[in-house]
């Protein structure tokens, strides 16, 4: 006859490496980490500038008294919240980025962003709608890791949306016109600065003008389609496009590519665990 073997149970499943769950939460606070001090080294630059008195970018984020709302009118007028508060506190970020430090620094930054609304440059409002989500994530956490699991995830997706906003607003017919549009103004400028360093590139400036709409505009949409779809080329295209805006000599904007350069590290490795 047959012989009936016992059945043996079957195996539990294996728990969860609590290794694993540790190394994550460490990669996402070395993520945060690593975002913290670049935003921090974009602070400082408007504060370098004035204290080794170098010109800077024209468009840097302000931090004198100047208040074009009226005098008076600022926080800022009557407290010096420049010095006093932001730029220690991003001293103290960059040496020691905890959650609850950047969580107040980036407080201070969105009202002092708003204290001088509506006189602040375009790029400050991108820079505000990115640093406002952080206080939420970082208030509603209770660590660096749980705040990059809710902050950087949200900020690629809305500097993609940012890119994207920028090169859908090209699409006017003044744009595309020559006589009006500030691409031809703005790649004329820049030649002005590479032709000295490179004589063959005047050859091609006639044909640059002419091309200067469509491919600043190409650009900016092909750097938030490649952020999306090939991050390490989005950023490496990103960072060219904003190298050109501070290479222009007589309208140095660099204040945007400097606020933007600091953010494009949260597509790269570096602080992209868990994307």
């Amino acid at each position: 006859g047959y012989q009936v073997l016992p059945t043996r149970p079957a195996a539990p499943a294996p728990a969860p490496h609590a290794g694993t769950d540790m190394q994550s939460d460490a990669q996402q606070h070395a993520a945060l980490a690593t975002y913290a001090r670049f935003w921090c080294l974009h602070q400082l630059a408007p504060f370098a500038d004035q204290a080794f008195a170098l010109a800077g970018a024209m468009d840097h984020r302000m931090i004198d008294e100047s208040c074009q709302t009226g005098p008076g009118a600022c926080l800022r007028a009557h407290f010096d919240y420049d010095w006093l508060v932001r730029l220690p506190l991003a001293l103290a970020c960059l040496l020691f980025p905890g959650r609850r430090l950047l969580l107040l620094a980036h407080l201070v930054n969105v009202v002092g962003w708003a204290d001088r609304m509506p006189a602040v440059w375009d790029y400050m409002c991108w820079c505000a709608l990115m640093e406002a989500p952080f206080v939420l994530a970082a208030a509603t956490s209770s660590s660096m890791a749980e705040t990059a699991r809710k902050f950087l995830p949200a900020m690629r997706a809305q500097l993609v949306v940012l890119y994207f906003s920028a090169a859908f607003w090209k699409l006017t017919s003044s744009w595309y016109d020559g006589h009006y549009s500030c691409s031809t103004v703005l790649m004329s400028e820049l030649l002005s600065g590479l032709e000295p360093l490179f004589p063959p590139l005047a050859t091609l400036s006639g044909l640059m003008l002419h091309a200067a709409p469509a491919l600043v505009a190409g650009i900016e949409f092909a750097v938030p389609a490649l952020l999306l779809l090939q991050p390490r080329h989005g950023v490496l295209l990103a960072l060219v496009f904003h190298q050109t805006i501070n290479l222009m000599p007589a309208t140095y904007a660099g204040g945007f590519s400097i606020a933007m350069c600091a953010r494009q590290i949260i597509f790269l490795p570096a602080a992209a665990a868990g994307a």
